[in-house]
């Protein structure tokens, strides 16, 4: 039997892991958006594609940020695609789910796992769809 303490603990790391995975499904969009173009996963800021106002905090909440905002961008009011909350909730939903099958550790493993799968396959998708350029290449 777990301590009140020991068991507080356990969901907190769990909620963390949840929260983890949706900032990461936040990241593998980002790649699935910019690796296509060639373009780098680290800079510049993430942007509004159509009116380029740099987002703030609210906009980078993962699922949040989209409901909060309407699916739209706060300046422009270009829609945002909604594949973007769709990945961000699977990766944390995969988190959950393998944290509540195999308990904490194994399922916090299991649901990195799960998370890295849906990222290969997002971006992997992404840049099949993409055009080839000139020099024959998907990736430049």
């Amino acid at each position: 039997m777990q301590s009140p303490l020991g068991l507080m603990v356990g969901v907190l790391v769990g909620a963390y892991a949840v929260l983890v995975a949706a900032l990461v499904g936040s990241f593998i969009n980002l790649a699935a958006d910019r690796v296509p173009r060639g373009e780098s996963v680290v800079r510049p800021r993430s942007r509004c594609r159509s009116c380029g106002r740099v987002l703030n905090i609210v906009d980078l909440i993962p699922v949040a940020g989209y409901l909060i905002r309407r699916g739209r961008c706060a300046t422009c009011g270009v829609q945002i695609g909604a594949s973007s909350p769709l990945i961000e909730g699977l990766c944390a939903l995969a988190m959950l789910m393998a944290i509540s099958l195999l308990g904490l550790a194994r399922g916090a493993a299991a649901g990195f796992g799960a998370v890295a799968l849906i990222g290969a396959i997002w971006v992997g998708t992404s840049v099949a769809r993409a055009p080839i350029r000139r020099g024959g290449s998907r990736l430049g």
